[in-house]
């Protein structure tokens, strides 16, 4: 049996080290491929809800304070939209009119608190509805789900319900000032 020199056995590890260092490497370069088309290919995520701001009403909330979104999750086309423009008829700030999933059997009506004003003022309009809180809604902005089914929308619902205090609404989109110069904070 012959013993293999040093040099002999520097030199076979270097023949087997380049291809097992290569191997290295296009694995390293794979996996920052996938990690880098897993970040590009994510969905953007929804900007960052605005907490609700206190504002004074003069103890009397009224259609215009209060902003909603409607949603048709049933398979009648544009009733998500003729409904939003029944709720513009009668005051109410329309954010967005969409699709959604799941859908519900009847009209459905979500606040950050079903006890909200907002809600209620939202709710009158639509009888029978089914009134729901959740409270990740920091803006206090009103969902209204839609159905198949005809909405019974009540065009003779108050315009407004009485509230003491403050009441906590959706944050008033800021307004560039006409005056103000680039860089310049508008006073």
């Amino acid at each position: 049996m012959a013993v293999m020199t040093f040099d002999e056995r520097r030199h076979y590890l270097r023949m087997a080290g380049t291809p097992l260092t290569l191997l290295a490497l296009v694995l390293l370069i794979a996996v920052a491929i996938r990690a880098g088309w897993k970040a590009v290919s994510a969905p953007i995520p929804p900007p960052p809800l605005i907490p609700c701001v206190d504002q004074d009403v003069n103890g009397e909330l009224t259609t215009q304070d209060v902003t909603v979104s409607v949603y048709n999750s049933g398979h009648t086309r544009g009733l998500a939209g003729s409904v939003s423009k029944q709720l513009t008829n009668v005051g109410f700030v329309i954010d967005s009119v969409s699709n959604r999933q799941p859908s519900v059997k009847k009209v459905t009506i979500i606040g950050q608190d079903a006890k909200n004003p907002e809600v209620g003022l939202v709710a009158g309009y639509f009888p029978g509805a089914v009134v729901k809180s959740d409270p990740k809604r920091v803006d206090h902005e009103v969902e209204v789900v839609l159905s198949d089914r005809d909405p019974n929308f009540k065009t003779t619902a108050p315009k407004s319900v009485k509230v003491n205090g403050s009441v906590c609404l959706p944050s008033p989109s800021p307004t560039p000032s006409i005056l103000a110069s680039p860089g310049e904070q508008p006073s």
